[in-house]
C-alpha cells in the first residue's frame, strides 16, 4: 500500500469531512422531519464530520510514517555503503541544496565537466537522481524514492 504524503492525508481529511457533514445531515433529513431541530441536526453533522476527518487524520498516520527526515537519513545510510565517495558527495549536494545545478556540482566538488557528467548520468540511471533542463545545464533533485 502507498504511504500518503501528508497533503495527500489533510486533503483526504477534509474531503472525509465533507461526505461525512452532507451524508450524515441528508440521512437526519430523513428520520427527523421535525423543522425546529434543523440546527441541532447541523451540529451533530458537523461534530461528526470534523471528529471522523480528525480520527482519519491520525490513524492513516499511524498506518506508516510519512515520507520524511527519517526516510530520507536511513536511505542515505544505504546509499553510502553501496556508492562511492564522489558519488556520495554528489548527492549530498543535492540532498543540501534542492535543484542545485550540474555547474554548481562541478564547481564545489572540483571535478572535471566529463566526470560530473557521467557519475550524475550514473546516478540518475540508478533512480538517485533526477534531472531538470534548466537553460544550457541540468538542476539536480533527489529521486522519488528519497523524497
Amino acid at each position: 500500500m502507498k504511504l500518503l504524503t501528508e497533503n495527500e492525508r489533510v486533503m483526504a481529511s477534509i474531503i472525509l469531512i465533507f461526505i461525512v457533514y452532507f451524508g450524515l445531515d441528508s440521512l437526519l433529513s430523513l428520520i427527523v422531519e421535525d423543522e425546529s431541530l434543523i440546527r441541532q441536526r447541523l451540529t451533530f453533522s458537523f461534530i461528526v464530520g470534523i471528529a471522523s476527518g480528525l480520527v482519519f487524520y491520525f490513524i492513516s498516520s499511524r498506518w506508516g510514517h510519512t515520507p520524511g527526515t527519517g526516510t530520507i537519513d536511513r536511505s542515505m545510510n544505504v546509499l553510502e555503503r553501496a556508492l562511492g565517495d564522489d558519488e556520495m558527495m554528489i548527492i549530498s549536494l543535492v540532498k543540501d541544496s534542492v535543484g542545485i545545478t550540474q555547474d554548481s556540482v562541478r564547481f564545489r566538488t572540483g571535478f572535471s565537466k566529463s566526470k560530473v557528467s557521467a557519475l550524475i548520468l550514473e546516478l540518475e540511471k540508478k533512480g538517485i537522481i533526477q534531472r531538470e533542463r534548466s537553460g544550457k545545464t541540468y538542476k539536480l533533485f533527489l529521486g522519488e524514492w528519497l523524497k
